[in-house]
C-alpha cells in the first residue's frame, strides 16, 4: 500500500469531523429553507454550536456553500468513474442512477438537490458552479454513449443529447417522486429504470 493510498484511508481528524458535523447541519437548513433563506444562526442552533465556534471551520455562509459545491463535484467525480466501470452501458447507466436515487432518498439530501437544481437556472455565481458540475457529468455521458454508438453497441441513430436530456429529466423527476412517495420501496425501481436505459439507447 503507497503512501498516498494510506493517507486518503486515514481517519478523520476531529476538526474534519466538526466540519462535516457543520456541513450536515447546513445541508438540512438549505434543504428546509433554501440557500438564500437559510441563516447562519439556524445553521449554528442545527449544528448545536456557538456562532463563534462555527466561524473557526466556515467564515461565512458562502464558504459553507462553496464546501458543499465542492462536495457535490467530488459526488460528480465518482458518478463519472463508476460510469467508466465494468459491464455493459445499460448496466453502467441503471447502476449510476440507482446510485443517486439511493443518495437522494432521505428528505434532507433529496432536498437540498431540489435547491441546487432552482439554484442552477438563476443567473447568480451559486448557480453557475452547480450548472458546471451538472455539465461535466452530462460530458461524460455523451462521450460513453458516443463511444458505445461507435462500437455498436447502442442504435447509432439516436440523438445522444436529447437521450441524455430524456435521461436527466427522468432521474431528476424520480429524485422529487420519491420525497413524495416517501414509502416507495426504491429498489422495485430498478428493473424499470433499466427498461428506460434500454429503450431510450435502442437496446433489445
Amino acid at each position: 500500500m503507497s503512501a498516498v493510498s494510506s493517507a486518503a484511508e486515514a481517519a478523520p481528524t476531529p476538526h474534519d469531523q466538526r466540519r462535516m458535523h457543520v456541513l450536515a447541519a447546513a445541508r438540512t437548513c438549505f434543504a428546509r429553507a433554501g440557500f438564500h433563506g437559510a441563516s447562519m444562526q439556524q445553521i449554528c442552533a442545527e449544528a448545536q454550536m456557538s456562532p463563534g465556534a462555527l466561524y473557526r471551520y466556515f467564515p461565512s455562509k458562502d464558504a459553507i456553500i462553496e464546501a458543499i459545491a465542492e462536495e457535490e463535484r467530488v459526488d460528480a467525480a465518482a458518478c463519472v468513474a463508476a460510469l467508466h466501470g465494468e459491464g455493459s452501458l445499460v448496466d453502467r447507466i441503471t447502476a449510476v442512477g440507482m446510485d443517486y436515487l439511493r443518495q437522494t432518498l432521505d428528505p434532507d439530501t433529496g432536498g437540498l438537490m431540489v435547491e441546487i437544481w432552482s439554484e442552477s437556472i438563476r443567473n447568480t455565481a451559486l448557480g453557475r458552479r452547480f450548472h458546471e458540475i451538472e455539465a461535466e457529468v452530462r460530458r461524460a455521458f455523451q462521450a460513453a454513449l458516443l463511444r458505445a454508438q461507435e462500437s455498436g453497441e447502442i442504435d447509432p441513430g439516436i440523438d445522444i443529447a436529447v437521450a441524455l436530456t430524456v435521461l436527466f429529466a427522468i432521474g431528476d423527476g424520480l429524485v422529487m417522486r420519491l420525497q413524495i412517495e416517501d414509502e416507495a420501496d426504491i429498489e422495485t425501481i430498478e428493473p424499470y429504470l433499466r427498461r428506460v436505459v434500454q429503450g431510450l439507447l435502442g437496446v433489445s
